[in-house]
């Protein structure tokens, strides 16, 4: 099997793997309210997106590092802009203090977190003077 081939087998098992977890999510969790038993649901969601996370490994390693590039500036610039623009307009258009407004910034500051391991990890491995 070509590199290329495994490439987007890879490719396609990770979006896969994210459709299926969206869907159970959507089966398992009700659209407001929470579920009945978290300390259940929530441990079987979190592995199942870890299960969707070491999808992606796999094929994060197949790419070469112009694409990882393009992958991690796209996500950074594109993500934080788009994140942003949403959360502006989300407290116009429902005020501040909203659930969705609330729900947005909590979001935010979740990725904003994620981010901050991920950077002083890589920081702390010494990566930053190398790369």
């Amino acid at each position: 099997m070509s590199h290329q081939t495994k490439f987007w087998l890879l490719a396609a098992l990770s979006l896969g793997g994210a459709l299926v977890a969206g869907v159970v999510i959507g089966k398992t969790v009700p659209a407001s309210g929470g579920v009945e038993n978290p300390a259940l649901v929530l441990p079987a969601l979190l592995a199942l997106l870890g299960l969707v996370m070491a999808a992606t490994w796999l094929w994060w390693q197949k790419t070469d590092d112009l694409q990882q590039q393009g992958q991690l500036i796209s996500w950074w610039w594109g993500g934080t802009i788009g994140a942003l623009f949403m959360l502006a307009s989300l407290v116009v258009m429902t005020g501040r203090h909203s659930d969705l407004s609330l729900g947005a910034t909590y979001l935010f500051f979740a990725e904003f977190a994620g981010f901050a391991v991920v950077w002083l990890l890589w920081k702390w491995r010494g990566r930053g003077i190398s790369e």
